[in-house]
């Protein structure tokens, strides 16, 4: 093989363009002729990433892996139970009782604090927000149609480069 056929070969591997069997005819090339030193890189990525087909998983090792990974969860669960002892339970719980405490407190004192409105500033309220939702939908459908009228302009500009030959 040429340096220039090589090197097509390298470059098509890397783009994902050869099949398996001309993978596996890149890789008995490499390991059986001498390349260039100019493709030295690539000759140990390619040999790293195809593998030759003598790497076996030894007898059984499939059913002791199934076996770790279905103790794992057991695992875990003995190992929860010694972190956490009843002492801090009892500290986690009293630190909680006392955020929630202070959180419903200053809730209260926000609740009281807040300004009472008359029935005329509720009533202004719900128009604006009706106003504010009447605007929104008719934006809406004006940037719908202003879409529409968009996909038009292209498909008229198409046509007219197909029949002047605009590219």
């Amino acid at each position: 093989m040429t340096d220039q056929e090589l090197r097509k070969q390298i470059d098509a591997f890397f783009e994902g363009g050869l099949s398996d069997s001309e993978e596996q005819e890149l890789r008995v090339y490499l390991v059986t002729h001498e390349v260039p030193q100019e493709f030295h890189g690539e000759k140990r990525i390619i040999l790293a990433l195809l593998p030759d087909g003598t790497n076996r998983l030894p007898e059984g090792l499939e059913d002791r892996m199934s076996s770790f990974i279905d103790r794992l969860p057991m695992h875990k669960q003995r190992h929860r139970r010694r972190v956490l002892s009843p002492a801090w339970r009892w500290i986690s719980g009293i630190a909680a009782a006392l955020i929630l405490a202070s959180a419903a407190g200053v809730y209260i004192a926000r609740q009281s604090a807040m300004p009472k409105f008359s029935e005329q500033e509720l009533y202004a309220c719900t128009e604006a927000q009706h106003a504010l939702i009447l605007v929104s939908q008719k934006l809406n459908k004006g940037t719908q149609q202003w879409q529409e009228a968009q996909q038009e302009i292209a498909k008229t500009k198409q046509v007219i480069n197909k029949h002047f030959k605009y590219k």
